[in-house]
């Protein structure tokens, strides 16, 4: 039971932090508004839920576990479940924001700032446009910022963190980079407490996939495999405009804080290590991150979001930097942030109702199953997910064959305006096939001799991705001529 101190407490922090909350409240309100039309990758998110906790019928194992259960509890609460996540997603990024800006600009306090001040242009550079527009979009990725926020506010704290590492990476697989962040300090015992707490908190999702799927790193392969492995002849070259994008119009005072952190740097000579970690860590996120978006075969400008943080960092330093030069502007420091703030939150809801989606012709596509009498029947479409949140028998296409897949009583689902990179035909290909039901926005292909009662059954889907896991992670170790022995270890703990 929440106490009346508190409650109390509460109040008293807004009404002290008004222009903060006005920031939280009002980068809310976007993140539901953006959820009117849902994504392909926060729908896939909703089917693990409904097949962990509700019988579903679909399971993609490649997507990490953390966003699922989340959206399986909140599942309780009927329809309003996504809405509840947001809103929870959105509390926990708020709460770790300040956690992490208490720390990292502590120092600036005693430079006449107040703490109330440092908390809301940290969180202000932190809602960029950019954030605001992937955030929530696809599900994952302002939860993941928000756990690792809580990481390194206890790793910087020296205090154990290894748990909140865990559960970013959890949330999304990529924050494995980050695992020698562990090490940051010299302190052995922490080093291991640290390290053992992460384990413990993966084990269970490790041991899942080992009675399920017969090995412990099925979940973590299979997403290796869709967004590296499977795309490298897709391969995409780095184009560094992009990383502009996402800084914006933040540049200005991005530029001064990382010569701010420069000059610093080259300027320390006592404790040289501990006087800079804070801008060794922020310089080392910025060129990890980096460094993996130049791996990635099929670059898309969300996998960047992360680098949202040190951005974030090094734009509030410039930022303070220039307020600590010229006093005068000081007292109307929150004023201006918040007018930027305004407009920014003006031109991300235009950007949002410009982009918007006719997402509605899924949800007419699933109605229409329903009014063929069809939905028994195993459907095959390039566009699965997207109905199968409504429905439970819509399983990929892929690049199956569409006259293999009639031949067999399928049915095969296409949108005329949506296509993906895996097609295997064009559309006048589609006019040689039966038509079962057609719309200007969709088409259900048979066989000339399909019978409803005849066709091919819908199924539970829980297939891994690859079933070589082995030979996947040790294929990786090939330049150091260690695949053999990495082979065999993973078999003997697989026990293959």
């Amino acid at each position: 039971m929440i106490s009346k101190f508190n409650i109390k407490y509460f109040f008293n922090f807004i009404k002290q932090n008004k222009i903060l909350f006005s920031f939280f409240l009002l980068s809310t309100f976007i993140f539901l508004y953006q959820h009117i039309n849902v994504s392909w990758d926060f729908r896939a998110y909703i089917l693990n839920a409904r097949y962990l906790f509700y019988d579903g019928f679909y399971f993609e194992t490649l997507r990490p576990p953390l966003v699922p259960l989340l959206l399986g509890f909140f599942m309780l609460f009927g329809k309003l479940a996504e809405f509840l996540y947001i809103i929870f997603v959105t509390c926990l990024f708020f709460y770790s924001s300040i956690k992490l800006s208490d720390i990292i600009f502590y120092n600036w306090i005693k430079k006449g700032f107040s703490k109330k001040s440092i908390r809301a242009v940290f969180y202000f550079f932190n809602l960029s446009s950019f954030v605001l527009v992937f955030g929530i979009q696809m599900g994952s990725e302002l939860l993941s910022l928000a756990f690792f926020e809580l990481f390194l506010y206890l790793l910087l704290s020296k205090k154990l963190s290894g748990h909140f590492l865990a559960l970013a990476f959890l949330t999304r697989y990529s924050f494995f980079s980050f695992l020698p962040l562990l090490f940051f300090y010299k302190n052995f015992k922490k080093v291991i407490k640290n390290i053992l707490l992460f384990l413990l908190i993966i084990f269970p999702w490790l041991l899942f996939n080992y009675l399920k799927f017969g090995n412990w790193f099925t979940s973590i392969v299979d997403a290796y495999a869709n967004n590296v492995l499977f795309r490298e002849h897709l391969f995409i070259s780095i184009n560094f405009l992009e990383i502009f994008s996402i800084i914006s119009w933040f540049l200005p005072v991005f530029i001064m804080g990382v010569i701010y952190t420069l000059f610093s740097l080259f300027k320390s000579k006592k404790r040289w290590f501990h006087s800079n970690r804070f801008y060794l860590l922020f310089l080392y996120l910025f060129f990890i991150i980096v460094l993996n978006y130049i791996n990635i075969p099929l670059k898309q400008i969300r996998y960047l979001f992360s680098l949202s943080l040190p951005i974030a960092y090094f734009s509030s330093m410039g930022y303070l930097f220039f307020v600590f030069k010229f006093k005068k502007i000081k007292k109307y420091m929150l004023n201006i942030i918040f007018i930027l703030f305004i407009i920014t939150s003006f031109f991300t809801y235009l950007h949002i109702s410009d982009d918007s989606y006719n997402y509605n012709q899924f949800n007419r596509a699933a109605e229409d199953i329903d009014n063929l009498g069809i939905d028994e029947c195993l459907i095959l479409s390039p566009n699965w997910v997207m109905v199968d949140y409504y429905t439970d028998n819509i399983y990929a296409l892929g690049r199956n064959k569409i006259s293999d897949s009639l031949n067999r009583g399928e049915i095969v689902l296409i949108f005329y305006s949506e296509s993906t990179i895996d097609d295997k035909f064009n559309k006048k290909e589609l006019d040689k096939y039966s038509k079962l039901f057609e719309t200007n926005e969709y088409v259900f292909l048979v066989d000339e001799e399909f019978d409803t009662d005849l066709c091919a059954k819908k199924y539970v889907y829980d297939s891994p991705y690859v079933y070589n896991h082995c030979e996947v992670i040790s294929d990786r170790f090939k330049k150091i001529k260690m695949e053999e022995f990495i082979l065999n270890i993973c078999k003997f703990i697989n026990k293959k």
